[in-house]
């Protein structure tokens, strides 16, 4: 989809790319955006316009908008866009993915005039109101291009909510209510946190619950200095989340003086009913929550991030029927399958840091093989590993379970189990960079976990022998605990037919219960890893 959008704001430019003059500026601030809406008051069946404006904005030659809305409650008025920009722009192009709508429109400068900076009008959509309620307009994946060609894609998102109709009450997160005390405070489900609540319990933290029905706190715009370095930490329904202070500095350090002027901080928990199924033997245990952290302006205009500087912690409810083993912290993007985020289980929550905003749920994942029945030896090793996804199987529901394991293969677990992400160089020749599994060997190199057989090869459709498992293994426990295992004593009578390179390997894996001799003292180290073996290698490792 991406790659789409680039695609459309790229080809506009190729027309005019010859005459661009080399200009070249130095942003002092971070681009923002905003949304603003002609009508605080619309009815249905009126126009009403939506306009994207930019600040902080340098040398910006091009530049392309997404607008997410709602076609059911509004309908985009074909040709109405404009732009507060010289130039020419591709009409606005109205695109449906995924299930949701947005529109598309690109706009560019032409032949040697200069690029705009400071407080731009991007662009202004008309469209006309259909039904009355709610709806949300959203601003996000922008593209801009500078008179050097240089692209930047700032991860922001900003919303602006549309009341089309007779107004309730205020809505939240329009920003309705003035002061700094919160937006949308008349709502029943937003909660006012005043600079009180925001003390230490006791416990080092701030705390606050929400109660039934209550899913967003209209938090002061100066919660970072009110916290400091402690967290604040929130109750909602059965969940807990704790958001860390630097995600509030976060928010508003952009922030000019006149933006931050009488705004507020929305942070929303709302809890809702994940679907029934979540794709194959994935199912839900308990409610989902959609976290947003947002600015809210005086005049109504949203922003929030989406990385997080610093993840945020949340603790999820377990249904106490539901098997702990095979329960995981998954996000729920929209439109996607769902993503394993990981966590750990105690005390009947399952715990997982999350790093951006979104919906997220507990699921249980029970993933059986039919080639490894319950009364196999490696039955609930694999099981676990599986729901996981540290293992999975080899196609048509089978695991081969007594399969040899090659040496990509083995690696490709540790680094999914371990759940490593930071990749290398390209270290060996003999690992293409398109093939399935040269991601995951770079990650294991960087991570030290893997050498090559020499010193640019790695063999990676070699059969694993149990002695450069346990080698592999054994760092793995290292980079895991960030320290060395203690020194080994163990011995096995085929010692001395342990290479020299892996003695101390396998005596060290020995030491730490990660492996067993196949018969009394034997370590059997040239003989080839079968894939129970290795995924109870790496369940013992886990475990630890």
């Amino acid at each position: 989809m991406a790659r789409k959008r680039l695609t459309l704001c790229a080809s506009l430019l190729i027309a005019v790319a010859l005459l661009l003059p080399p200009f070249a500026a130095a942003a002092d601030a971070l681009p923002s955006f905003s949304l603003e809406v002609s009508k605080s008051s619309i009815k249905k069946g009126e126009e009403f316009t939506v306009a994207v404006k930019g600040a902080n904005l340098t040398d910006l030659y091009a530049f392309e908008v997404n607008l997410y809305y709602d076609p059911k409650k509004m309908e985009f008025k074909a040709g109405s866009e404009t732009s507060g920009s010289v130039g020419f722009g591709v009409p606005a192009k109205v695109v449906t993915e995924d299930g949701k709508t947005h529109l598309l429109y690109a706009h560019t400068k032409t032949g040697s005039a200069s690029g705009d900076s400071g407080s731009v009008s991007l662009a202004t959509f008309t469209f006309v109101a259909k039904e009355n309620g709610l709806s949300t307009v959203t601003a996000k994946d922008i593209q801009l291009i500078d008179s050097n060609l240089i692209l930047t894609m700032p991860a922001t998102s900003v919303s602006r909510s549309v009341r089309i109709g007779p107004t309730p009450s205020a809505d939240p997160g329009t920003g309705a209510s003035g002061g700094g005390t919160g937006s949308g405070a008349t709502d029943p489900a937003v909660v006012a946190v005043t600079a009180e609540q925001l003390k230490d319990d006791g416990t080092g933290k701030a705390s606050v619950a929400l109660k039934e029905g209550e899913t967003q706190l209209a938090l002061p715009a100066n919660t970072a200095e009110l916290l400091g370095t402690r967290p604040l930490e929130v109750a909602s329904g059965g969940a807990i989340l704790q958001v860390p202070a630097a995600l509030f500095k976060q928010l508003t350090a952009s922030l000019t003086e006149a933006q931050a002027q009488g705004g507020s901080i929305a942070l929303i928990a709302r809890p809702f009913e994940p679907p029934a199924s979540l794709g194959a033997d994935r199912k839900p245990s308990g409610q989902a929550y959609e976290l947003q952290l947002k600015w809210i302006g005086a005049d109504g205009s949203s922003r929030e991030i989406g990385a997080f500087a610093e993840p945020a912690t949340i603790r999820l409810p377990l249904a106490a029927a539901a098997n702990p083993k095979l329960a995981s912290v998954y996000s729920l993007p929209d439109g996607g399958a769902p993503q394993r985020i990981g966590g750990e289980y105690a005390g009947g929550y399952v715990t997982a840091r999350v790093s951006s905003a979104g919906s997220y749920a507990a699921l249980v994942v029970d993933k059986t093989f039919s080639d490894v029945p319950s009364s196999h030896w490696a039955y609930e090793v694999i099981r676990e590993l599986a729901a996981k996804e540290a293992v999975d199987g080899t196609g048509e529901g089978a695991f081969e379970p007594n399969r040899s394991v090659t040496r990509a293969e083995f690696a490709s677990m540790l680094v999914r189990a371990l759940g490593l992400t930071e990749q290398g160089a390209a270290a060996f020749e003999d690992v293409p960079a398109g093939s399935w599994y040269a991601k995951d060997v770079s990650i294991a190199y960087k991570a030290g976990i893997v050498q090559g057989t020499s010193a640019d090869r790695f063999s990676p459709g070699a059969k694993i022998t149990r002695e450069e498992m346990v080698a592999l293994a054994v760092r793995s426990y290292e980079a895991l605990k960030g320290q060395k295992p203690a020194a080994a004593t163990a011995s096995f009578q085929d010692e001395e037919q342990i290479s020299a390179w892996a003695r101390d390997y396998a005596k060290k894996a020995s030491a730490l219960g990660l492996v067993q001799g196949r018969a009394a003292g034997q370590f059997a180290p040239r003989d080839e890893s079968t894939r129970a073996e290795a995924a109870q290698v790496i369940y013992r490792l886990l475990n630890l």
